[in-house]
Formats: structure tokens, sequence, C-alpha cells
């Protein structure tokens, strides 16, 4: 299972990708939220995750159930939270050696064979795509073990070092899907189909809201949102997912951001994906977004066809109020 970088999707190779030479040393900082900014989800811990080419600055542990993490870019660059744990003890190493084979520079067959390995290998829960000026506000809930997380564009890029995530106690969310499966109204699902795994969503989202998005398939899958220039038609994306374009002649107004990829029957929650990004009390709450066409898409290399799920159709375009 993999997941795309952010930017211009068709033309970039996998970010659960290439892991090259050696290990970068990353910081780890326990940052958690004293006090709830507006717009941030009750009931919730909430943790700041920053990320930069100098590592990750991330809480080393955070209590069992719902956990909400505020990502964002340190260094204005775009970077990838992902949030993983090795199947019965895989080595680490073995799970990132084998997403090297992810990359979609690669021939399909060895795409493929290489994104059943890391599916057997191990369990991803999601992570967050964020640019210079787009933090994500993310939930998932995990339960007891040791995690890692990896900024997945490093990985995509050269050297890169999985930090260690402890998650302790217990949750009632961890006890049964009755309770876990609990969320907001607005729920997007990637679901199988005959031709490849497809998007399941309202034709309009909450831009303030709280997105719930399923992995309703049995490989792994992302949803990432963004936003079209106004008149862009079906055909025009269509094109650009498949074979890729250039500006000005792309239907993208900016760069993708969202919910990394995450596992077969996993899901997480975005949080206002639509808005700008949240002040710190006491700002003003900014004014609501205008509505605005936004792509939901998955470019998470296909599991039988070896080629990014986006080009077997698993993308929609949607209206974000």
């Amino acid at each position: 299972m993999s997941a795309l970088s952010a930017g211009a999707r068709a033309r970039r190779v996998p970010v659960l990708a290439c892991l090259v030479g050696s290990m970068l040393a990353t910081t780890s900082a326990a940052v958690q939220a004293t006090e709830r900014p507006a717009g941030e989800a009750p009931g919730r811990h909430v943790f700041q995750v920053r990320m930069s080419d100098e590592g990750l600055r991330a809480p080393a542990a955070v209590p069992a159930g719902p956990v909400q993490l505020n990502v964002s870019s340190a260094d204005g660059k775009e970077h990838g939270l992902e949030i993983f744990q090795p199947r019965r003890g895989t080595p680490v190493e073995q799970v990132m050696r084998h997403l090297r084979g992810t990359s979609l520079a690669n021939p399909p067959r060895q795409v493929a064979e290489a994104a059943r390995r890391v599916d057997r290998e191990a369990e991803f829960f999601g992570g967050a795509q964020v640019q210079r000026d787009r933090p994500v506000r993310m939930s998932v809930t995990l339960c007891p073990g040791t995690y890692r997380l990896v900024d997945l564009t490093q990985v995509l890029q050269g050297p890169a070092r999985t930090q260690k995530l402890r998650v302790t106690g217990n949750h009632a969310a961890c006890n049964g899907p009755s309770v876990r499966n609990r969320g907001p109204q607005a729920t997007v699902s990637l679901v199988p189909t005959a031709n490849g795994p497809r998007f399941r969503s309202p034709d309009s989202l909450p831009a303030r809201g709280a997105i719930r998005f399923v992995n309703a398939t049995d490989q792994g899958g992302e949803m990432l949102l963004q936003r079209l220039r106004p008149g862009a038609t079906p055909a025009q994306v269509r094109t650009a997912l498949e074979q890729g374009c250039t500006q000005p002649r792309c239907p993208f107004d900016g760069p993708a951001f969202g919910l990394n990829g995450m596992s077969a029957e996993n899901e997480a929650t975005l949080f206002g994906p639509g808005g700008d990004p949240v002040p710190a009390p006491p700002a003003p709450r900014p004014p609501a977004p205008r509505p605005a066409r936004y792509v939901l898409m998955s470019s998470a290399p296909d599991i039988d066809a070896g080629v990014a799920q986006t080009q077997l159709g698993a993308w929609r375009i949607v209206t974000l109020r």
C-alpha cells in the first residue's frame, strides 16, 4: 500500500516509494495542545505534528482512542505524514525496502508485487499531506501498541527514518467496530468494483466540517483533494490525472492535500479541508469559504494492475461548501 506525493500528481511517483541510502535523524517532542482552538473536535486528545526537511517534531506517546493530529509544514515545503505498524513482527527495514518497489516509475508488474508485499507486511492508518499554506487536521483511532511515523516526502526524495509512537492505555473504540464507526455525517468511501477502486461520496462536502474517509477496499487507498480551476471539465481532469499536465493547461488550482494512504477497512477523519489554516486564539475565525469544486482522488498503486488508482477511475469531482 502506498500513496502519492501531493502536487502534480500524474507526473510524480508514489510517496510510499524509494528508500535510498542511510537514515536521517529526526527530532521528536510531544506537543499537546493546552487550549483547544476554535474548530477542533471535542472529546479527542489533540497533538501537534510539525514537519520539515530536518525531521518530524511529533509526540512520542499518545493515549489510546481517537487522536487528533494537527499536521503542518514547518519549513514551507510539501511533506507527507504516514502512520503504520509492521504486521506480526516484520522488521521495519523490510517494510521500507519493499516500499521502494511501489514507485510508479517501475514496471506495473513490479509495482503490483511490491504493493502486495507491503499490504501483507504492514498496516497503514492514514496520515496527512500538507503544503506550505495548507495544514491538515485529522483524527484517527489508535489502539495500544507501538506505531511508526514517517515523512513520505522524504522517503520519496531519498534517505528517511521512521519515528516510534507509543499508544498507551485502552479505549472503548478499540473494543468494537460499532463504537469506532460512529462519526460525522459526511462520509467518503473508497469501494471496490470490477474495474478497480471508486469513490462513493455526496456531491457536496463541508468545507469546514468533518469528512470521514473509509477505505472499504481490500487494498491500500487514500483521500486527497485538489481544487479545480473554474470551468475545468471532467475530461480535462481525467486527462491530467492519467497523462499529466503542465501549467497553464492544468485544471488544478493549487496543490493536493488530505489523508495519506491507509490499509483496507481502516478509516480516518479530515477536519476543515476547505478553510484557511486554523488561527490560534484569540484571532478571529476566518470568513466561510465560497463554494469551490475539488477532485477527490487516490493515487495509491493498485495491487492488481500495478498503476495509480486514479488511472483506473479512483477520482470524483465534488463541491466543498
